[in-house]
């Protein structure tokens, strides 16, 4: 029974290029994540609580203000699979030199809002903030490769680069933390990783790479007309995946104002763990964006359905470690000094489904280019948001009122389908 089921899965992988892609890139992004979860246990024993949860927000904090760039890799898929080569080309070549002069015009406003993030997070220093400038640079020129590769489905380079990343990002902070840079080291070496891995990329693909000197270039006019042709689109997509994103850390960061220090810490250390099942899932969703289309919808519900059974088991399996052995798992990730709270892990690991599971409805609704996406990320954050502030005395209340919320924007998706017989896209297609 066994060897039928091997070699049936051999015979799938040989076939079917979507499960090859994502069992592929679901390995690779595996191995990355226990790269990158080896970094929060490190910096954890190197730092302490409070300055873990100092840590926590501050990438937390970073991840929002990256997720322009994971929007506009969702974007750069959705025109390289519904648009002829000139026009994908041409829009690609603008939105990359729009993309870096935002990141430096947020970058000097992190700067200037460094004194007052300090002030409402209660950190001992604005310096960590800072060190989050360098990352946003080169992150802008890093996305436009990856999204180049993920639209020509080459994962073996993606690949590559997560686990090249993860690696530099750990021993770099790891040796920054040690000279005695603090929190701001750990957050800096996030940055060094990511040098590491745009290198690595150029070495292992085979394809030739968007030219990134023309990234410093100003836009043209015909480029600003190009982008502003696509900007409602563009909006919609960089809007509904910082909610997203949001909705990832909302908890953590309102812990961190509304509680004092060391509880906040061992809140994010234990909302990190239960994050390993969200970043677990979260491969099979990039593997599923080149797979929709508005050319094929059929074809584009069957991706989606099928990244839905395939997250559904990761996120099983996740929670049932979780729920087993909760104390063993924090004192193994992050320490003694965490594992105090091992009743939490399961709690905030339901928290972590119910986003997974937003994060595939979001990203599928915007590669079908459905207002909805925007909709049911905004009333997410709001509704989850409101209630935590409302409702947050205990650790089980805080999150009932992220489920709440989580539970609250998923029902508009589900009705909608319903209501659209599962043509959801269609009307976009038409019009």
């Amino acid at each position: 029974m066994i060897s039928a089921w091997v070699n049936k899965a051999a015979v799938r992988y040989k076939e079917d290029s979507f499960y090859r892609h994502a069992l592929l890139f679901t390995v690779a992004n595996l191995t990355a994540s226990v790269i990158n979860y080896a970094f929060y246990p490190l910096m954890g024993r190197l730092i302490g609580v409070q300055g873990y949860g100092e840590l926590q927000i501050v990438t937390s904090f970073l991840l929002q203000l990256t997720t322009v760039f994971v929007g506009l890799n969702l974007i750069n898929v959705n025109i390289f699979t519904n648009h002829d080569e000139h026009e994908r080309k041409a829009l690609m070549v603008a939105l990359q030199k729009a993309l870096f002069w935002l990141m430096v015009f947020l970058s000097v406003a992190v700067a200037i809002a460094s004194p007052f993030l300090q002030k409402f997070f209660h950190f001992s220093s604005a310096l960590p903030f800072l060190f989050i400038i360098p990352s946003l640079l080169i992150d802008a020129v890093s996305i436009f490769c990856t999204s180049y590769l993920q639209a020509n489905r080459d994962f073996f380079s993606l690949s590559a680069y997560s686990i090249v990343t993860a690696g530099g990002k750990l021993l770099f902070a790891a040796g920054l933390v040690a000279v005695g840079v603090g929190v701001a080291g750990g957050v800096g070496g996030i940055a060094l990783g990511l040098i590491a891995g745009l290198l690595c990329v150029r070495f292992t693909t085979r394809h030739t790479l968007p030219n990134l000197t023309q990234t410093l270039r100003v836009p043209s006019k015909h480029e600003l007309t190009l982008i502003k042709s696509h900007l409602v689109y563009i909006l919609e997509v960089i809007i509904a995946l910082i909610g997203m994103s949001v909705l990832l850390s909302l908890d953590t960061m309102l812990v961190k104002h509304l509680f004092d220090a060391d509880f906040a810490g061992q809140y994010a250390g234990v909302s990190t763990v239960a994050r390993i099942i969200f970043f677990a899932s979260s491969p099979i969703v990039t593997v599923m964006l080149p797979a929709i289309s508005l050319r094929a919808l059929r074809q584009s519900q069957a991706a989606f359905l099928r990244t839905i059974a395939l997250s559904a088991g990761i996120c099983a399996a996740g929670f049932a470690v979780f729920a087993l052995f909760p104390h063993f798992i924090l004192r193994i990730f992050l320490g003694e000094a965490f594992a105090t709270h091992s009743n939490w892990l399961p709690l905030l690991a339901l928290v972590a489904i119910l986003v997974t599971l937003t994060n595939i409805i979001i990203n599928y609704l915007l590669a079908l280019r459905s207002h909805l996406a925007i909709l049911i990320s905004i009333f997410s954050v709001l509704v989850a948001g409101s209630l935590i502030t409302w409702h947050h005395a205990t650790v089980p209340q805080i999150v009932a009122s992220a489920c709440a919320g989580l539970v609250c924007g998923q029902l508009i998706f589900w009705a909608a389908l319903i209501i659209t017989k599962g043509r959801l896209g269609q009307a976009t297609t038409e019009q």
